[in-house]
């Protein structure tokens, strides 16, 4: 071998070792990283049973992966050159597929669910269209995925006690609104979807037209352009139908105090680091809620904290600034108002109701909120247990393209059986 070759590959080793010594002994690990908006996975504490359980190597890998060296400065030309990832399909539009689905979560250290990919409830992939500085996400109906959501709906609905008073609730996604017919062919109707859906639902399940209302304030900023959720506003719409449905009058939206939070960049620009979508950030307006309470979440292990409803702090902590909704998605949660007028609702729900939930607190006693994905307890052993008069599932349209969320309902009806 020559002698420029041999002092090539020793340069290279050497390379490759210093960098990894660098790594090993000198990455300080960050909190929150600011171009991604997400938390970064922290060192993990070493014990026998972790290490054995392979709990630790895991999330050893997790943390080298996140503190690697010069990973800021790396991601930031990843994030120029995903560009070259979409499908152009029109000069200002491209396809993008991502491996993951956006409308699943993980679970942090906490016990927290951040949405950060696919987890066992849902492993398809997401495929954005990103139309000037908007993402949408693509629509794929499935037919069977919708009959097995109404079958689990209508057995929640045969094994409760027949006095408690079910409902359904079914979020459309952004797509469903976009005015360019071009693109929007693009996507499967959800307007079909859930008519569907609620025709194969038992007839004594309350429908909440929240289509309906989104349909007509489709103009306004109800959906975010990077992130896959509605605004606060456009949960404040599908409120008013929810209201309608039970038959309550719902608070004027100008009772509330609002308040801002500007440069939020969603599960979309997580999802494809488009730079359009991150030149052209979301803001996040919420609405304080005004009736006295206490917020108590639980996580996977059990463990209580007490937190605000509404609090722009949680934006701030690394959990995405989506969480200043209920502070993010927990397995379960009870909120005590001051009304006393005995009416008790669970929300069992997707991440959507985040935002819907605070709208809640001025006509019910008491407001749980429970989320399939991550509850350890039989949701009817639950709801007989805290005396629950009102159900309300409220999911997006996710559940008329996969089954996750239907099979996890079912789940949650047969544990400790």
């Amino acid at each position: 071998m020559k002698r420029q070759a041999k002092l090539n590959i020793i340069l290279f080793l050497v390379f490759i070792f210093g960098l990894s010594a660098v790594n090993l002994l000198g990455a300080k690990s960050q909190t929150v990283s600011q171009l991604e908006q997400r938390a970064i996975q922290q060192r993990p504490a070493f014990t026998i049973d972790r290490f054995f359980e392979g709990k630790f190597t895991r999330e050893y890998d997790n943390f080298f992966a996140d503190n690697f060296a010069f990973r800021t400065s790396l991601v930031q030309v990843g994030t120029d050159m995903k560009q070259l990832k979409g499908m152009p399909v029109g000069d200002t539009a491209s396809i993008v597929v991502q491996g993951g689905d956006n409308m699943a979560v993980n679970m942090n250290a906490t016990g927290e669910a951040t949405e950060a990919g696919a987890t066992a409830a849902s492993s398809t992939t997401s495929k954005y269209l990103i139309l000037n500085d908007r993402a949408f996400t693509l629509f794929a109906y499935s037919p069977s995925a919708a009959e097995k959501y109404a079958e689990a709906l209508n057995r929640f609905k045969s094994s409760v006690d027949p006095k408690v008073r079910v409902y359904s609730l079914l979020a459309p996604t952004s797509i469903e609104f976009l005015d360019n017919e071009k693109y929007k062919q693009m996507s499967d109707s959800q307007k079909v979807a859930f008519d569907h859906l609620n025709e194969l639902l038992d007839p004594s399940i309350g429908r909440v037209d929240a289509y309906g209302a989104l349909n007509e304030h489709r103009s306004e900023y109800i959906y975010f352009r990077t992130d896959h959720h509605w605004t606060a506003l456009g949960a404040y719409y599908a409120y008013t139908k929810f209201m309608d449905t039970i038959g309550d009058k719902p608070v004027p939206l100008d009772r509330y105090e609002s308040g801002e939070i500007e440069g939020f960049l969603g599960t979309a620009y997580k999802g494809t680091l488009n730079v359009d979508l991150k030149s052209n950030p979301d803001t996040i307006t919420y609405y304080t809620p005004f009736v006295d309470n206490t917020y108590t979440m639980y996580t996977s292990k059990g463990k209580a904290a007490v937190k605000k409803v509404v609090d722009p702090n949680y934006a701030k902590r690394g959990n995405g600034f989506y969480a200043v909704f209920l502070g993010g998605d927990y397995p379960w949660g009870e909120i005590k108002t001051s009304n006393k007028n005995g009416k008790r609702i669970a929300v069992v729900k997707d991440s959507y109701a985040n935002a819907f939930v605070p709208y809640l607190l001025p006509h019910f006693e008491k407001v749980y909120y429970l989320d399939p994905r991550h509850m350890n307890e039989n949701m009817l052993d639950f709801v007989k247990r805290e005396k629950i008069t009102d159900v309300l599932f409220l999911n997006n349209s996710t559940v008329a393209r996969n089954d996750g969320i239907a099979k996890l309902l079912n789940e949650k009806m047969d544990l400790g059986k």
